[in-house]
């Protein structure tokens, strides 16, 4: 079974040695089986600040900042016998940063800090160069997706454990892990929020709305390019103008502008409505397992999600009479009409129970990070049946840790996922086809789709 790893980060100010001791016996009580933390002393900080960070951690608050607190939390946690490490796992070091480092690495085996997590090459040899005694594992940094990357981390040094990257799939990390049966591993029980590869990204994080790679994404209007091969079509004798601007063309349209297009084109009736319906049923077809019309959080009926979701209702009952035939296509009709119904009902019990709409609200707020992942809590039944996935590591994002790990071991040791947790206010960091793999005997396309709409189908 695996251990639930738990990572510490608090300045010095913030917590003493007192409030120190009974949080770490609290997440130990809770079934904490192992801790990291980001250490960032004045020596760091005062010359660096905490954006240019020597790990993957940008605030003061997810660090420990002082030299006294970090043996502190060391001796505290080995009063239970388990072990801590510290994240060097910054994506560079300069040759102004690195003797820093070494300081570090000094303080780390002053205070028998169990193990270092390396996010560089230029750390790992550093250890090896020194005869390094303790534990090396490998960042997701490192960027470890495939055979090949750890057959070369095993081969140069003494790993205790790779960490697998927050991008790689559930039926990779099965795969990896039967191919490397004596090698311990790490991973990700939810995934990530990130959009972008956890390893090859050097944007700072932990601005909250201020994000770089956030406002680069919130910002970006996405557009089509012209084609690199534009001159061959101009000059191309063999199509006419209208072919060639079709082709040239640069306005981009989602999905459903493209079927909104369509529909509008066959309301005229003067283009072959057979031609159109067919390239109709072609787009909605390619999309029937888009996440976002099968998960309707709880938003306002007039949000742009919702909103999509109703349009391509109303697309599927189009195409439902005239391709009666294709039962893909009635059943997508099913599952998007049970969809909104159970939604409507749901919104009408709790704005009928609680009364107004600021307080629905406030209910949204205060459950939005201690439930929106409960879905992934089969993840960590998935992970219990893999013998070399020695720890996982869950998002906290404010929730309290003890009241997370509390949960994932009465699923663990129930073997099941109470119906209780699964509700409408879940959501999932896993993707689409981590979610087919792990429910793939509940059958394609939809099965679970089906599965969880049957779960919410009677919510009122």
């Amino acid at each position: 079974m695996f251990k639930k790893i738990v990572g510490l980060g608090f300045s010095t100010s913030w917590k003493n040695k007192k409030a120190l001791s009974g949080y770490i016996k609290s997440l130990v009580d809770s079934g904490a089986g192992e801790f990291f933390t980001g250490y960032n002393p004045p020596y760091w900080s005062d010359k660096f600040g905490f954006e240019v960070s020597p790990n993957g951690r940008f605030a003061e608050h997810e660090q420990i900042t002082s030299f006294e607190t970090l043996k502190e939390t060391v001796e505290e946690v080995h009063k239970y016998d388990l072990e801590i490490f510290a994240n060097l796992n910054a994506w560079y070091y300069t040759d102004e940063t690195f003797p820093i480092i070494k300081k570090m690495v000094d303080e780390f085996i002053e205070i028998w800090m169990d193990w270092i997590i390396c996010g560089s090459i230029s750390i790992l040899e550093y250890l090896k160069e020194i005869d390094y005694k303790w534990k090396i594992n490998i960042s997701t940094i490192l960027a470890a997706y495939n055979s090949e990357t750890i057959k070369f981390y095993l081969d140069n040094y003494k790993i205790n454990k790779v960490i697998l990257s927050r991008e790689v799939t559930l039926k990779e990390i099965e795969k990896i892990s039967r191919e490397f049966p004596e090698v311990k591993f790490e991973v990700f029980g939810e995934g990530d929020f990130c959009r972008y590869n956890n390893g090859l990204c050097f944007a700072e994080h932990k601005y909250w709305s201020k994000d770089i790679c956030s406002v680069v994404v919130n910002d970006l209007v996405v557009k089509k390019k012209f084609k690199p091969d534009f001159k061959e079509i101009i000059l191309n004798p063999e199509k006419d103008n209208i072919e060639k601007i079709e082709e040239l063309n640069s306005d981009y349209s989602s999905i459903f502008e493209q079927i909104s297009t369509l529909l509008w084109k066959i309301d005229l009736e003067f283009l072959d409505k057979k031609e159109l319906e067919e390239e109709l049923f072609k787009i909605i077809y390619n999309n029937r397992d888009r996440v976002d019309l099968y998960f309707d959080w709880l938003q306002p009926l007039n949000s742009d999600w919702n909103k999509n979701i109703l349009v391509f209702l109303r697309w599927i009952k189009y195409l439902s009479k005239n391709f009666k035939e294709e039962e893909n296509i009635i059943k997508l009709q099913e599952e998007l009409s049970n969809s909104f119904k159970s939604y409507i009902r749901f919104n009408k019990h709790k704005i009928q129970s609680i009364g107004w709409e600021a307080k629905l609200k406030a209910l949204e707020l205060q459950n939005f990070y201690s439930k929106w992942d409960n879905l992934n809590l089969y993840n960590y039944l998935f992970f219990s049946d893999i013998p070399n996935v020695d720890t996982v590591k869950f998002p906290t994002r404010w929730r309290n840790y003890a009241e997370k790990i509390e949960l994932i071991e009465k699923v663990l040791q129930e073997g099941k996922v109470d119906e209780k947790y699964i509700d409408r206010w879940i959501s999932l960091e896993r993707t689409h086809y981590d979610l087919t793999y792990l429910f793939k005997d509940l059958g394609a396309p939809w099965g679970w789709k089906n599965w969880f709409r049957e779960k919410i189908k009677n919510f009122n």
